[in-house]
């Protein structure tokens, strides 16, 4: 028993072969050529259950996910909300008070869809979770252009020094770069800043430090920042007393 249970594990390979091409050989010497190029053996079309073209367009999506060919562009968002796909309304006007309440803890996968770094930023600034239904976890640029992104669509302004909740876009010299909000400087220089985003965990947010020398920062176009505080006044000085030429108590 033992033997013909080597013999068949040994021999399975060549068995599975062997089928295969016999099929091949049975269909091209029996089969009739269709009209759509396919070999059936009654001559008509061969169809595709829809189950199997389902399962064949989520492999094709997966194989360009996996090598970088599908990318979200800012052109395949204006199309996929002119189809009317992924449409959930863009976002109005927003306070940098609404910006900040919106973090999300370190850990957050948005219910297991993920978090993208341009879906994070993203909603952080409009309230939208959702940009695409084909890949849940992205947004709708790639990172280095999410503050331009703000400034295009929502009305955002350029900030020369940010502040905290501020959105940033970096990594201009690289394919997708990165964007974050804005939480504190952490070094008297002003190059490196505690930020919130995602990506540097995959599928989470978390919140770190990071160089962002050369980042683009944006806030809301209605955002006002606080008034300099004006300097006390300098006291003003005490007059001296007369001078009598008389001592207290004592004639000069």
């Amino acid at each position: 028993m033992e033997k013909a249970k080597d013999f068949i594990t040994e021999a399975l390979p060549y068995i599975v072969v062997g089928s295969f091409v016999a099929i091949c050989a049975i269909f091209m010497l029996l089969g009739t050529k269709s009209e759509n190029g396919s070999i059936t053996l009654d001559g008509n079309n061969a169809t595709i259950e829809e189950s199997t073209k389902k399962w064949i367009e989520s492999a094709e999506e997966a194989y360009n996910r996996i090598t970088l060919e599908s990318a979200p562009t800012d052109a395949e968002t204006i199309r996929k909300y002119a189809d009317g796909l992924d449409q959930k309304g863009l976002g109005g006007s927003v306070t940098l008070e609404q910006v900040k309440a919106r973090r999300l803890p370190d850990g957050d996968n948005d219910y297991g869809l993920g978090w993208q770094c341009s879906k994070y930023t993203a909603y952080l600034a409009t309230g939208q979770r959702e940009y695409s239904a084909t890949h849940p976890d992205y947004g709708p640029e790639n990172g280095k252009n999410m503050a331009d992104w703000l400034m295009r669509n929502f009305g955002w302004k350029q900030t020369d020094s940010p502040v905290e909740g501020a959105i940033g876009s970096g990594g201009f010299d690289t394919l997708y770069g990165h964007t974050a909000e804005f939480l504190y400087w952490v070094d008297e220089n002003n190059k490196i800043a505690m930020v919130s985003d995602a990506n540097w965990t995959p599928l989470t947010v978390a919140t770190h430090s990071m160089n962002v020398s050369g980042w683009v920062w944006v806030v809301p176009g209605d955002y006002v920042p606080d008034p300099t505080p004006e300097p006390d006044p300098e006291p003003a000085p005490t007059p001296l007393a007369p001078d009598t030429g008389i001592i207290k108590g004592k004639e000069q």
